[in-house]
């Protein structure tokens, strides 16, 4: 009996001795600060431009928070669409994982209008949304069956005018089930009443993992320990 409690107890030290964790980040380039968007898929539709702006970068905006690198979309001199995105993969034995990004929008129309749709040639589209998506989704899809975590998104009502501001959050319930899948990291723009211009700064997803060895690993060290203890054992006995 009292060996048995002893070789369970060998095999919970032995997970403990050897399970730890680990953190990652998931994205490449998120704070910009190779002046381009390296590492980043971009679509851009209409008469805005698209570009990574430093330092004090455009007037209506300012500097971004760490004052340097920034993405940017606007100086519309028409209707336009702007879509940046990256994709990432999962990590496997997830523990945790947080997504963050600074941001800011002046929008000079009359206010924000949210159709669920990323086109602006057919209806009233004034609107900043900033989501994950399955890895599965077109990168301009607006689904609800493809969105996987929504960070942001303008409405009707909201102040046409936000200065810089972080967003942090945890978003591990969201990603369990997509362990080793990728998802797309997606940063989206619409405008045809008026120009609109958008920066975002710092975007990370940070991840803990847990890492446990092979069983073959396991085996030995835990057959290591009981043959140690057992001679102890025994020479008591």
């Amino acid at each position: 009996m009292k060996f048995k409690l002893l070789k369970a107890t060998v095999a919970s030290l032995a997970l403990s001795v050897y399970a730890s964790s680990a953190f990652a980040g998931l994205i490449t380039n998120g704070d910009f600060e190779t002046g381009d968007f390296s590492g980043w898929s971009v679509s851009q539709s209409g008469g805005s431009t698209q570009t990574v702006l430093p330092a004090s970068g455009d007037p209506s905006l300012g500097a971004s928070p760490t004052s340097d690198f920034y993405a940017f979309a606007g100086n519309q001199s028409g209707p336009s669409q702007n879509i940046f995105w990256q994709s990432v993969v999962v990590p496997n034995n997830l523990l945790s994982a947080n997504f963050s990004f600074d941001y800011a929008y002046q929008n000079f129309g009359s206010g924000f209008s949210s159709p669920n749709t990323l086109a602006f040639n057919n209806v009233s589209n004034q609107q900043f949304r900033v989501e994950i998506l399955l890895g599965s989704s077109l990168f301009d899809s607006v689904a609800p069956s493809d969105i996987v975590f929504s960070a942001l998104q303008t409405n009707p009502g909201d102040n046409n005018t936000q200065s810089w501001t972080s967003f942090n959050q945890n978003i591990t319930a969201s990603l369990l089930s997509l362990q080793g899948q990728n998802v797309l990291v997606r940063f989206a723009q619409a405008d045809n009443s008026g120009p609109f211009d958008i920066g975002f700064d710092n975007v990370s997803i940070t991840t803990e993992t847990t890492s446990v060895p092979e069983p073959s690993t396991l085996a030995i060290f835990a057959l290591g320990i009981m043959g140690l203890a057992s001679r102890k054992f025994n020479k008591k006995a």
